[in-house]
This record gives C-alpha cells, structure tokens and sequence, in this order.
C-alpha cells in the first residue's frame, strides 16, 4: 500500500493564504518582462505567484523586482527586490532579498491577521491537499 509522505516545511515563516474577495495584487518586474497577477501565498520571506504566460523568454535566474498591494486591514503597497526560487509550470516561489523594515513590519501585521481569520482546515487543504 502507497501511503502518502508529507515533506518537512522548508520555509522559516508561516504562510497564509489571501482572502478570496481581497486578494493581494503583485506586479513582478524582470530584466525583460513585467507582468501583472495576484499571490497565492505570502509569509515575512516570499510569496508564490502564478503567471499567465509562465514568463517564457524571460531570464527569472537574476533579481527581479515587485510591487505589492495588500488589502485591509493593512491596506499597504511596497516595492521589494525578490529572487524566484522555485518554478513549477506557471507557478513561481519568490524570495524576498530586499524589504524596508517598515514595510516588514506590516506584512507582518497582515500575515498575523490572517492567521487569526483563516480557518485552518482550509488552508491546508488548499496549501497541501490534505
């Protein structure tokens, strides 16, 4: 009988999902390409994301930059240098590399709050299909 293995979490943070109806809007910024798109996840050290078009073309081996919006309660928009760290068909990790203080601060606030407000059995069916 195959039993089902989960792998050990190698992020340092929790991660939270975003609400449905306010979802954390993020434009990425490549050397030579920008798209617009939404984050699946977000912890204090990254977020995935998925793109349209899966950047074909694009070199996502060097830095990149973005831009995020997060809704309420925080209702805060920061810029941030990222580095993609993992790419799975349209589906990308990206690290945070370069993020103020201050706008860490309130990702923080807003990652809090939605640990608080997401039901838990959700997150994990929706993060590891359990």
């Amino acid at each position: 009988m195959n039993e089902a293995r989960q792998l050990p979490e190698k992020r340092l943070t929790k991660r939270v999902l975003p609400a449905q109806d306010q979802p954390i809007e993020v434009v990425i910024k490549l050397k030579d390409c920008t798209e617009t798109t939404h984050a699946t996840n977000i912890s204090r050290h990254g977020m995935g994301i998925v793109l349209a078009d899966e950047f074909q073309g694009c070199d996502i081996n060097g830095s990149a930059y973005i831009d995020v919006k997060l809704p309420q309660p925080v209702n805060h928009s920061f810029s941030a240098r990222v580095k993609i760290v993992h790419q799975q068909g349209n589906q990308f990790g990206i690290r945070f590399e370069i993020i103020t203080s201050v706008d860490e601060e309130i990702l923080s606030r807003y990652i809090d709050h939605r640990l608080v407000n997401t039901d838990g059995a959700s997150v994990m069916k929706a993060l590891y299909g359990i």
